[in-house]
């Protein structure tokens, strides 16, 4: 007498907190790998994108400003009409807003990212579970419990004990190579054939 158990069970849970606004399958049904499973509101995500993109193209015009106002510097310097401490300070400013620039950069990445959330796909193939959210609510990153468990049941595992007097003979046989195992569901016709993965 055995158990069926799932092969692997993903629990899928969101990112970022917002509002649920589509959910594309129904309780039991099978899911393919990538299939799109919950979609959240993007508009905040996307207004945080476009003004992550503002402050990248502002601190690069000043970068660029800087960068022009130091090299004028370094040819006033050479001649001699400014102090070398004038142009450290352009030289510096310029260096700040170079650093700027890349944490804008940073900061768009981010933005992006956290759009791309705005969409879940299911991780593998597998049958849903209880669906624990609906469209309209809103949902927490990380929060428990999930979203919804997807259970992976192709291919299946089978847990079952076997007498212990048999228990040597198994281990025996099992080193010599893959052991075949049937199983058969009650009031189902055949059985399936499957291998002895591991003994507990």
């Amino acid at each position: 007498i055995g158990a069926v158990e799932a092969y692997s069970t993903v629990s899928v849970k969101t990112q970022i907190t917002g509002e649920l606004t589509g959910v594309y399958f129904k309780e039991g049904d099978d899911v393919k790998q990538g299939q799109l499973l919950f979609s959240l509101d993007k508009r905040p995500f996307e207004a945080d994108l476009k003004r992550q993109e503002g402050n990248l193209a502002r601190d690069q015009a000043q970068a660029a400003n800087a960068r022009a106002q130091q090299r004028r510097y370094e040819s006033l310097v050479k001649a001699g009409v400014v102090s070398s401490q004038d142009y450290d300070q352009y030289a510096t400013a310029a260096s700040a807003l170079d650093a700027a620039v890349e944490a804008d950069k940073a900061a768009v990445e981010n933005a992006r990212v956290q759009l791309l959330y705005c969409s879940i796909y299911s991780p593998i193939n597998g049958r849903t579970g209880n669906l624990i959210v609906h469209r309209g609510n809103m949902i927490k990153a990380n929060d428990n419990p999930p979203l919804v468990n997807i259970n992976q049941v192709q291919p299946i595992y089978v847990t079952f004990t076997v007498p212990e007097q048999y228990l040597a003979e198994i281990k025996q046989l099992s080193g010599k190579g893959r052991l075949k195992v049937q199983a058969i569901v009650p009031n189902d016709t055949g059985a399936v054939q499957g291998t002895l993965s591991f003994l507990d």
